[in-house]
């Protein structure tokens, strides 16, 4: 009997084809037949509770509004997906034939090379189903038919689920009018005329050519998969030869029931898929470096309450919208099982505060190296010459083995956190401001924080290094003796002790120097001894005009100063995220003591001085 469930799905698969590049259309088969297709739980009947096959029946579509539907890639609703307009569209027997009118943008002209090059053949459907019929089992799996459906949209994919779905190897002629084929005309007194004749000839033309595929592609799976490729275990020259007579059978849908990593397409009616959709929207609201993309651009006159009602809608339930207590009810009730409003929240709320995070630009990135970190214990970091050096080798001789120092720098990352509350009238009344200057806010604070924590690393004579010394001390010819303001001069010894730097067994490491580092006291001295003058005479030439990048950090007080080199050659000082959760990150929880929303910034972040050769200290003047 007919189930109910709304759902919007996707099929695609890959194919060989031709097009008209000057009438930029491309003749394709949108659906192959039943095209069976092994689906994850849940089914459309509540008793299937596992997998399922699910069945598309071409007779059963609902084509009215398909002509004229627009043709995408890769199913991404976006405007930039866009690359033409289901031109003509038809039911034959098992089999939906569309035409592809292709318009004038840049994607369309790159996607129509792909297909000209053969690269881009598959072709994918965007459906939702209305009804659903169970049609028995296939290797233990129940089959349901979808037997109300509607195409939503076209796609072009290079993978997918349907073998059949592939732009076509001959066009189609339709009726402009009506969008279908032309009916067949009746066959002259005197037999068949020449054009039937090779209609005839061009139809088994394309049956043996999509038989060809089909051999072909049976023979590839069963490489692939260390199987025999043809039916019944034939190998791929056992079912060339079997003949005409079994391509019937060969051509039959094939169930392929192994789990798979690839899919095509995405189910716009998913409350998942709405919720990102939504985040998107209320990230676009809390910060204008966020602009709403796809789906996101229908939720931006959303309020938050609206949104929870909608996704509630989206997941059978009946929620009046108007009524912002009995939805505000909902989110409690719901709160320890299918609550989307804390997730909403959270999404929303991270998009918009990484947006503003990457656009704080602390200038401690530009000194420091971004380094990998798994978790929260010691890391170990191999500085430059840690590795041993080459040596001859006799011939016949093994190579001699060296060893890498243990006598390694450690960096522990940390975990910080922060919060707010937002109470229960402000959710009412959906007065998220809060929410959004709190993203905003703890951009900027979790920016700074970080900046602070690598410069404390360069504050005083620095931390203590495993070999018991100061980051900055002269023995490791690192700092000056005695300091002195920022020129030509003391730039150079700068530079000098950090081009004379070697390794731990000596190897010259002929260090870069990269950056002049300074407070705001200092920022006038420094950037007259990096500023191109035009000098009048050899003793006027400023060696130091475009050779070092000035950075100025209020974190350095008073009048020191270094000199760094490129963290790419020598990282002195390393900084990194725990498992890559890159800057903070917001989590929401409903608070029931006080019916609001618990929300929580967290931050995993570790920073170090790991060697002392790229940096140099000067304590300036007094």
């Amino acid at each position: 009997m007919p189930l109910d469930a709304p759902a919007l799905r996707t099929r695609a698969a890959g194919g060989a084809a031709t097009l008209n590049r000057e009438a930029r259309t491309v003749d394709v088969v949108a659906l192959s037949g039943p095209a069976p297709v092994p689906r994850p739980a849940p089914a459309p009947a509540p008793e299937v509770r596992g997998a399922w096959i699910e069945e598309l029946d071409a007779a059963s579509a609902d084509l009215t509004g398909f002509g004229g539907a627009p043709v995408l890639m890769d199913h991404r609703n976006a405007v930039d997906a866009v690359v033409g307009a289901v031109a003509l569209v038809r039911v034959e027997g098992a089999r939906i034939i569309a035409s592809v009118r292709f318009d004038g943008s840049a994607e369309a002209d790159r996607l129509m090379d792909k297909i000209q090059a053969g690269s881009v053949r598959g072709v994918s459907l965007g459906y939702s189903v209305q009804a659903w019929t169970r049609a028995g089992a296939r290797d233990g799996l129940p089959v349901f038919r979808a037997t109300k459906w509607t195409p939503r949209e076209l796609s072009f994919t290079p993978l997918g689920s349907d073998p059949g779905a592939t732009v076509r190897k001959e066009h189609i002629t339709m009726d402009p009018e009506t969008k279908t084929a032309p009916a067949k005309a009746p066959e002259a007194e005197s037999g068949k005329d020449i054009e039937g004749r090779v209609g005839a000839l061009e139809s088994k033309v394309d049956g043996m050519a999509a038989t060809l595929d089909e051999i072909k592609a049976a023979v590839t799976k069963g490489t692939n998969d260390n199987a025999p490729a043809g039916k019944d275990g034939q190998d791929g020259g056992q079912a060339r030869a079997a003949g005409p007579g079994t391509m019937h059978t060969r051509a039959a849908p094939v169930i392929n029931n192994r789990p798979t990593t690839v899919s095509g397409g995405a189910d716009y009616t998913d409350p998942a898929v709405i919720r990102r959709a939504m985040a998107g929207a209320l990230a676009a609201q809390f910060s204008p470096l966020v602009k709403p993309e796809g789906m996101a651009a229908q939720f931006m006159r959303h309020r938050a309450l609206d949104m929870v009602a909608e996704l509630e809608a989206a997941r059978g339930e009946r929620v009046n919208a108007f009524d912002r207590d009995a939805v505000f009810n909902t989110i409690f009730t719901r709160a320890h099982s299918t609550s989307d409003f804390p997730l909403l929240l959270a999404d929303g709320a991270n998009k918009a505060l990484l947006a503003q995070y990457q656009a704080a630009e602390p200038t401690y990135r530009k000194l420091a190296a971004k380094k990998p970190m798994n978790d929260f214990k010691a890391h170990k970091f191999l500085r430059v010459g840690d590795f041993p050096d080459f040596v001859e080798v006799a011939e016949g001789a093994p190579h001699e083995r060296g060893t890498i120092s243990e006598n390694r720098e450690t960096v522990t990352p940390k975990e910080f956190a922060t919060g707010i509350t937002i109470g229960r009238r402000a959710l009412i009344n959906d007065d998220l401001g809060a929410l959004a200057d709190f993203s905003a806010l703890i951009a900027v604070r979790a920016a700074a924080f970080e900046n602070g924590l690598v410069y404390d690393l360069l504050a005083s004579d620095g931390p203590n290094m495993s070999d018991g010394v100061t980051l900055f001390h002269v023995t490791h010819s690192n700092k000056a003796g005695t300091g002195a303001a920022i020129s030509v001069t003391t730039v150079g010894a700068a530079v000098a002790a950090l081009r004379k730097m070697t390794g731990l067994d000596g190897m010259k490491l002929n260090v870069q120097p990269k950056f002049l580092v300074c407070g705001p006291d200092t920022e006038l001295t420094a950037r007259q001894v990096l500023a191109a003058i035009t000098p009048t005479k050899s003793g006027d030439v400023n060696p130091w005009a475009g050779q070092l990048e000035l950075v100025v950090d209020a974190n350095i007080t008073g009048n020191r100063w270094h000199v760094v080199a490129d963290p790419m050659q020598v990282p002195s000082l390393v900084y990194g995220y725990v498992q890559g959760a890159e800057g903070p990150q917001i989590h929401t929880e409903i608070d029931f003591d006080t019916r609001g929303v618990r929300v929580r910034a967290g931050l995993d972040f570790g920073c170090g001085a790991i060697d002392y050769r790229g940096l140099y200290l000067n304590e300036g003047s007094a």
